[in-house]
């Protein structure tokens, strides 16, 4: 059976460029954009969004609810000027995650992603490319932090929702590419969004443990934020990143919960004024109560158990804990 595709044009302008650019309806694989597009601090027009529905709530057959705003959180919420009536408008949905953004921080509050295991592509086909990061036209971009931070120093572009977990299903290369939007970027150093030991071995495992691999699993990251971290211009450096992981285990939700702090690293990278400011080494595994004072965040999976330290499921990571005390400092709050 035929089927007709609507084909929309959208022309945006860039300072003195003007850039025109055809969207096809949401399919596997991006439309092609004008060159004009890869050039830094782009920004993606409304009409890519169109469609989007984001987290799915009953993804691992029953609801997990998005973490819940205090007052004053929403308030500082940045609002999706795409939302529909019946939308949460602080939610900013893509492809298998969404993102809740703190307009004055210009971070996200938490982002949360379903991963299927089941659907991953093989991993030939999702090698990763050159970047390119984008902002998200639907929120402000003084609301987002873009490529000024980043020059000139050890700070990296790190993903909250980790480039390879919403890739999976038909609309993987959609959803790899929405992974870099600076929604999704969070300023992290370098040795701690690429250490082995810290954060890239943190998200690796968590996608590859083998009591959850080619299963479904759901996964909440964000930094935490304090009206005392260091300021490097003119944006607060978070100093700790969580992570809560959910999953299915013999009719059993169980969540875990992680925080990793890079304290240490960007006192180093900062001046001497700051390098001597007390930072605190933060724990590994936590108990979801700690991420609930610490970020104001309210988490509500009353079905859940959490995972013990010593259940089998972690066995292979406990190397890493001991490389990380060794390195930074270690105390394991979840017991």
């Amino acid at each position: 059976m035929a089927t007709n595709e609507l084909t929309i044009a959208v022309t945006v302008r860039l300072g003195d460029n003007q850039l025109t650019a055809e969207l096809a309806p949401q399919t596997g694989v991006l439309p092609q954009p004008a060159a004009a597009v890869a050039a830094l601090e782009a920004a993606r027009p409304l009409g890519y969004y169109i469609g989007y529905e984001g987290y799915d709530v009953n993804f691992l057959g029953q609801p997990v609810p998005l973490p819940v705003l205090t007052d004053e959180q929403r308030r500082n919420a940045a609002k999706n000027s795409s939302a529909t009536a019946g939308q949460d408008p602080t939610v900013l949905p893509y492809t298998h995650f969404s993102i809740v953004m703190n307009r004055r921080r210009q971070l996200a509050y938490y982002t949360a992603v379903n991963i299927d295991g089941a659907l991953i592509p093989p991993a030939e086909d999702t090698t990763r490319g050159k970047d390119k990061w984008f902002y998200d036209s639907r929120i402000a971009e003084s609301e987002q932090i873009g490529e000024t931070l980043y020059a000139r120093n050890a700070l990296d572009r790190g993903h909250l929702v980790r480039r390879l977990d919403p890739v999976w299903g038909p609309y993987w290369q959609r959803a790899n590419d929405d992974t870099f939007h600076f929604t999704n970027c969070s300023p992290q150093h370098e040795k701690f969004n690429q250490g082995k030991d810290l954060w890239q071995g943190l998200e690796n495992y968590l996608l590859d443990a083998a009591d959850i691999r080619d299963k479904k699993m759901t996964v909440f990251t964000g930094p935490v934020m304090d009206e005392d971290d260091p300021l490097y211009k003119g944006v607060r450096l978070p100093l700790a990143f969580w992570k809560i992981l959910l999953y299915q285990r013999n009719n059993q939700l169980v969540v875990a919960a992680y925080v990793l702090e890079q304290g240490k690293l960007i006192a180093d990278m900062l001046s001497a004024a700051a390098r001597e400011a007390a930072f605190e080494p933060g724990a590994f595994r936590v108990p979801l109560q700690h991420l609930i004072e610490r970020t104001g965040l309210q988490f509500a999976f009353p079905e859940a158990q959490e995972l013990d330290l010593k259940d089998g499921g972690l066995n292979e990571f406990e190397a890493a804990h001991e490389r990380v005390a060794l390195r930074f400092g270690y105390r394991d709050l979840s017991m």
